[in-house]
Formats: structure tokens, sequence, C-alpha cells
């Protein structure tokens, strides 16, 4: 059984999407993914990176969800850069 969602873990590093915002925790992580565009969110990639995210808020793996994450971020071709 899983623990309570822990939505204040830190990312591995912080991701900077200029412009838009600062990605430091998982709860940042699904703030931008609520606000992402009329149908990203239905694609299988996002549907992936959100089911990672809750996985890691549970307790799960946070470095797949941070590297799942990236990937996605590398193939919609958003800039962003990491600290």
């Amino acid at each position: 059984m899983r623990k309570h969602a822990d939505w204040a873990r830190r990312l591995p590093r912080q991701i900077i999407i200029p412009q838009v915002m600062k990605l430091a925790t998982l709860a940042d992580v699904r703030a931008l993914m609520q606000h992402l565009p009329d149908g990203h969110r239905e694609r299988s990639t996002w549907r992936y990176v959100e089911a990672q995210v809750a996985d890691a808020a549970s307790g799960g793996d946070i470095v797949g969800a941070y590297i799942s994450l990236l990937l996605v971020l590398t193939l919609e071709r958003i800039e962003c850069r990491l600290r």
C-alpha cells in the first residue's frame, strides 16, 4: 500500500521553462500539466508523465518521473533549462 501523496517532493534538478514557470517540485509539474494547451494532456506521452508523477508523489521513483518529463518536453520542443 502506498503512502499519502507528497506533492512537495523536490525534483532532482529544477527545470526552468523561460517565460512560463520554474518546476522544482511534483506540485509544480502537476500545475504545469493542468495548464497544457488543448489536446496535449490527452496525448499518450503526457498521460504517461502524469502517471509517473502521481506515482512519484506516492513514494515511487522520482528520478524516472523527472526523466520522463524531460523527454516529453524535448519531444514537444519546449525550451527548458536545468538548474
